[in-house]
């Protein structure tokens, strides 16, 4: 079983395996590459330089939509990070066997994860997917088994996984939170589920005072001070949501109509480009409540109640992070002013009650 030893022996003999499997795993991707024609790509992504090199249309096409607003026509000679993605079903290469037992598959949700100071590799068998990461050289791989099986919360955040390895190195970390504001700063909307955090913040796109970041996961940074940067520009819609969001109707590029989710995906650049940010400072945490009222309302919230929705709620989608998510998220909590948003009915007195709330941080220093 490949899992993290103590003893010097056993550090050494998990790091040989870990490097050894990449290697092999970069002559898989080749081999897929003389099979496809390879697409690169550049992304400026929190202050960095990220190539995509994707093999076959298809997985191209799943993959960029999302990063759009990301994407440069400016090629890098020595780009910061290297990503290479490939699509099994249009190459027919699959990678090799990754080095895990079934022993290994038992935590989260099948997928088995390894890590040392240098390697991280994950592999998704229920959903056929490979992830691996290399720090030293900053390279990174993602396989999927057919790339038009890739589920509309995979196309909304494509390879977050690798990114997510990558800007660590980097002081960032993905957040489970929708975040809007302007020039002088914004807010993180914190909450799972159903707790209007994506309605409230899309609502934010018709309201003059305020910009979308993003509508469920950001980066997040600490140092210098706490800041946002806008690494998907994709939104799900619920069924629900369209009759008061009717203009997103006609961005709809994918469902998940099953009972629990009633989804559709949308992808917000470049229609919306003039509405949305790419990086903002963050001035508070708020903690969204459906109320039904008619007024919108904020209190000040306990840390600890938002710490204990935010923490949760990201650790789902960074397997294998969980000691150093609860960490960033607990400094993070520790560090800005806490609040729960009672949420109204009608969307624009929500999206007025964060811009005023906004106008009163800024000018108070952070203190309300």
């Amino acid at each position: 079983m490949i899992t993290q030893q103590t003893t010097s022996a056993a550090n050494s003999d998990f790091h040989t395996t870990l490097a050894s499997y990449c290697s092999t795993l970069d002559g898989s991707y080749q081999r897929a590459a003389i099979t496809q024609p390879v697409q690169s790509h550049y992304l400026r992504m929190a202050g960095q330089c990220i190539c995509l090199r994707i093999t076959g249309t298809g997985l191209a096409e799943a993959t960029l939509p999302a990063l759009a607003h990301l994407l440069t026509t400016e090629e890098a000679a020595a780009p910061d990070i290297t990503l290479h993605l490939w699509d099994g079903a249009a190459s027919g290469v699959r990678p090799p066997r990754p080095p895990f037992t079934p022993d290994d598959y038992r935590r989260y949700g099948q997928r088995a994860i390894a890590h040392d100071k240098t390697y991280s590799l994950m592999h998704a068998p229920t959903v056929d997917q490979l992830f691996a990461y290399d720090r030293a050289t900053r390279t990174g791989y993602f396989w999927v088994q057919d790339a038009s099986q890739l589920s509309i919360y995979e196309r909304a955040a494509p390879v977050q996984t690798l990114f997510h390895w990558a800007l660590h190195d980097f002081g960032w970390q993905i957040v489970h939170a929708a975040a809007v504001g302007n020039e002088g700063g914004g807010v993180l909307l914190v909450g799972g589920t159903g707790a209007g955090k994506s309605t409230t913040a899309l609502s934010c796109l018709a309201h003059d005072g305020l910009r979308l970041l993003s509508d469920d996961k950001c980066l997040v940074r600490l140092e210098p001070e706490p800041q946002a940067f806008a690494l998907f520009s994709s939104a799900k819609i619920k069924g629900d949501m369209l009759p008061r969001l009717p203009h997103f109707r006609p961005l709809l590029s994918g469902w998940d109509d099953s009972y629990k989710a009633n989804k559709g995906l949308v992808f917000l650049y470049p229609t919306f480009a003039n509405r949305m940010m790419t990086t903002l400072p963050i001035r508070a945490l708020l903690l969204p409540a459906i109320t039904h009222g008619e007024h919108a309302a904020n209190h000040r919230a306990a840390a600890g109640d938002v710490f204990r929705q935010l923490g949760p709620s990201t650790v789902i989608w960074l397997p294998g992070a969980e000691a150093d998510n609860y960490r960033f998220t607990a400094e993070l909590v520790r560090r800005l002013p806490c609040y729960r948003l009672d949420l109204a009915s009608e969307p624009k007195r929500n999206a007025d009650t964060i811009s005023e709330m906004l106008d009163t941080l800024q000018n108070s220093g952070n203190a309300i």
